[in-house]
């Protein structure tokens, strides 16, 4: 089932926490552009990868040798969904990572069951999708753990990269992830598929910007992105680029 932006969030209890302007970290505010409230958007003129706060690595693309990229999908797992995206990519046996939101996995535990053991690396992309960056201490702590737990529980995997939902996570939070072994990944090319905007829009989207290094954000979310998605792996494939997961690009966290 195909679910708008806006019934994913009411659904979670989350619509008027979640639908005011991110407040993006600090290594996602080069360059930033307007975009729509409560979007998850970093504009393409990114910060250098790798940048350390509080012993955290936070990326948004990874090293632009050869020509490997990493694929990402957010907010997952979504049944009738991510089946579709796991066919694309099966079928032309490449990898991807998901970043799955923990309320999500406890309510379809084996589907996450299922990415994992198709070859795909899982992150954290919190418990109920807020804001980390407007949150205590403690609320952001509890929003990991209980990913961490409930991801680990589905799979027997317990994810080393987490993906604030927004891209909302301050510096002054970065030893938070570290208590629980996570860097923090954000993105480099949005489909902004969040709001579908049309198959052909997003293929544009990704086939335009994407480069050496590029982190791609798409969305398991939605029907449009399943819809297209083999459309957009077949034209990267054409353009030369190869695939791999968070972890196959950055190394883990303390390597990274």
């Amino acid at each position: 089932m195909d679910l708008s932006r806006r019934v994913f969030l009411q659904r979670l209890g989350l619509l008027g926490a979640s639908m005011v302007a991110p407040s993006l970290s600090r290594a996602a505010q080069v360059g930033q552009s307007a975009g729509q409230p409560g979007a998850e958007t970093i504009p393409r003129a990114t910060a250098v990868a790798g940048q350390r706060a509080g012993g955290v690595h936070f990326f948004n693309h990874g090293p632009g040798l050869g020509r490997r990229i990493a694929v990402t999908f957010d907010d997952g797992p979504t049944p009738g969904i991510t089946e579709k995206v796991l066919a694309a990519l099966r079928e032309r046996h490449l990898s991807a990572t998901f970043f799955m939101i923990g309320q999500r996995v406890a309510a379809a535990p084996s589907l996450a069951r299922r990415v994992r053991e198709e070859g795909h690396e899982i992150g954290n992309h919190s418990y109920t999708h807020p804001q980390l960056g407007r949150l205590p201490a403690q609320q952001v702590l509890a929003q990991l753990q209980k990913t961490q737990e409930a991801i680990e529980q589905a799979t027997s995997f317990r994810p080393c990269w987490m993906r604030p939902p927004y891209g909302s996570f301050r510096a002054a939070q970065a030893p938070i992830a570290a208590q629980e072994g996570l860097g923090v990944v954000l993105w480099n090319v949005d489909t902004r598929d969040w709001a579908r905007p049309g198959t052909e829009r997003i293929l544009e989207t990704v086939l335009t910007q994407t480069r050496p290094g590029s982190i791609v954000l798409m969305h398991d979310l939605h029907l449009q992105t399943a819809e297209v998605v083999g459309r957009i792996l077949d034209g990267l494939l054409e353009r030369g680029f190869e695939f791999t997961t968070i972890s196959g690009f950055l190394g883990t966290p303390r390597s990274a």
